[in-house]
């Protein structure tokens, strides 16, 4: 024992050195926005780690995760969603698209930025935390994807991300649903053409039965709800009881008169 004692105290000085070398070589820079200087110890800098703790505070629509105003909601719903019958009893999210946050779901997403899985997924798990129905939940589901897609991009961000949620919080990550129908993707999409892309997209996979589960729906990204609805709506269907859902960022959609613009 004093033997490894002495050689990690030899060994620590030389790590220090080497360390130093390689950060003097290949500077650390915030995960956000790429700046060298003035990193916290979660290697973001200062701003833009308090424009995330700003985008993680805003208040969201406790059924749709929707922003919302102070006092916008009423019985649980928001002017988006109070009219809509929603199959989903509860949502959080992280944040709101336009954010960094958002920014950080693009990179990982489309940059392949694992680095950045940690982060998004902590931040979840920090969200379904102050969830008053957390403790209700049983299991966790992801919103799948075609397995064409698959081939062309082995990785898909809500599974790892549920993944790496229902790990952290002690629940199983079970594989109920898969997606049956392509379709084009959701972007660029109208409110209307975004739900009849979904339309029957999604089934229960063979040989699942279901005795009333309560089940957390994980996502990466909600702009029309469209596909987390369906996904419900499946999972109801085969013998689900309550469904609750996770996002990372919430995008949305704004109306001008006849035209329905996505947010983001």
């Amino acid at each position: 024992m004093g033997r490894t004692n002495e050689m990690m105290n030899v060994a620590s000085p030389i790590h220090r050195i080497i360390n130093g070398g390689v950060n003097l070589l290949f500077p650390p820079r915030c995960l956000a926005c790429g700046a060298h200087a003035g990193l916290l110890s979660d290697s973001m800098c200062a701003d833009c780690a308090s424009s995330i703790e700003i985008s993680r505070s805003e208040k969201a629509c406790p059924t749709c995760a929707a922003t919302v105003a102070l006092y916008e909601v009423a019985k649980n719903r928001c002017s988006e969603c109070r009219t809509s019958k929603p199959k989903i009893r509860g949502m959080v999210r992280v944040a709101a698209y336009r954010s960094t946050i958002g920014g950080l779901v693009r990179a990982y997403k489309y940059h392949a930025r694992d680095d950045l899985e940690p982060f998004l997924a902590n931040w979840l798990a920090d969200a379904l935390a102050a969830a008053l129905w957390i403790d209700r939940v049983e299991a966790v589901v992801s919103v799948p994807t075609h397995w064409k897609r698959r081939i062309a991009r082995p990785f898909h961000a809500a599974d790892a991300i549920a993944a790496h949620v229902a790990k952290k919080l002690g629940l199983p990550h079970v594989p109920l649903l898969r997606r049956v129908k392509a379709g084009p993707h959701q972007v660029g999409l109208s409110f209307a053409a975004r739900i009849e892309n979904v339309r029957g997209a999604f089934a229960l996979r063979r040989g699942v039965t279901l005795n009333k589960p309560r089940l957390l729906l994980i996502d990466d990204v909600r702009t029309s709800g469209a596909t987390l609805n369906e996904c419900a709506k499946v999972l109801h269907r085969a013998g689900a009881g309550e469904i609750y859902a996770a996002i990372v960022v919430h995008a949305g959609f704004v109306h001008q008169g006849s035209k329905t613009l996505e947010v983001i």
